[in-house]
């Protein structure tokens, strides 16, 4: 029996205008009246989860940063710092690379050094034939426009993630296999949740081990966990759940390892569809 629903936000709970549907927080409400809890476990900060979900959408616990914050009932549960010694190796590589990348502090916006701002600039302006997710791409470039802080020496803020994008696959390819190297050096996370993107976290955390967090507090089993996602990152939480599906706008690799795919897309109402069927 399901006692707890956790859901991922981009590409799952909100359309690719980043809104939840009218018909969605009204069944989440009604799920909640049922003693149904509702997590929220994204790859945004705390900051960029309340920047974009509705006051009437009340949750019983978010898992931020992919697994590197955990937050229930207003408590902090768990908290995990990324090395800045490694933050400040990973930027430095990052350059020869030609990357965007966002540093995420777990208060305040995220930050880029100013140096930096012409590069990632570049790497966020549309060229024809363009095939990097579509959403994807609009979040960078709404960043650069008016999210980002722009500094010149390093804050005294522990950071929570380091985002890297580019619009060249085989180029972010190339940078994860030199993470992975890296590793030998530090330890430390990667998460991916397309082929255009990798975000630097602390060692052994990722969604899943968030969700777990919260279901020891409320004295839950994985078992009684249903899951919906659509990315890479979002595996190790479906695999977790007792029951789980992948969205149809989904990607392929996770499609591969989850049978169940809803029967719409996050644009069709499709997590709304599902909830209503199966809960």
């Amino acid at each position: 029996m399901v006692k707890a629903i956790a859901l991922d936000m981009d590409g799952t709970l909100l359309n690719a205008s980043h809104e939840i549907s009218h018909e969605l927080v009204k069944l989440l409400a009604e799920c909640r009246q049922k003693d149904i809890l509702i997590f929220l476990a994204t790859g945004r900060t705390l900051k960029e989860v309340k920047d974009v979900l509705p006051d009437e959408v009340k949750v019983d616990g978010i898992v931020g940063g992919n697994g590197m914050i955990v937050e229930a009932d207003g408590n902090n549960l768990d908290e995990n710092e990324v090395n800045k010694d490694l933050v400040d190796e990973v930027i430095k590589r990052s350059r020869d690379h030609g990357l965007y990348y966002e540093i995420h502090p777990f208060e305040g916006s995220r930050f880029v050094f100013q140096e930096d701002k012409a590069s990632l600039v570049n790497e966020v302006t549309y060229t024809e034939g363009l095939t990097v997710e579509e959403h994807e791409w609009k979040s960078r470039t709404a960043a650069v426009k008016s999210e980002i802080n722009w500094i010149q020496q390093y804050p005294k803020s522990n950071i929570t993630k380091v985002y890297f994008f580019s619009k060249d696959h085989e180029r972010m390819k190339d940078w994860i296999s030199e993470l992975h190297h890296l590793k030998e050096k530090y330890p430390f996370s990667t998460s991916s949740s397309s082929h255009h993107n990798v975000e630097v976290m602390a060692e052994g955390i990722n969604k899943a081990t968030g969700v777990e967090k919260l279901l020891n507090y409320y004295s839950l089993d994985a078992s009684q966990l249903l899951a919906v996602g659509d990315a890479n990152n979002d595996l190790p939480l479906l695999k977790l759940a007792g029951k789980s599906a992948v969205m149809k706008n989904g990607s392929d690799e996770v499609k591969k390892e989850i049978q169940e795919v809803t029967e719409y897309t996050n644009d069709e109402n499709g997590l709304y569809h599902y909830l209503r069927k199966h809960v």
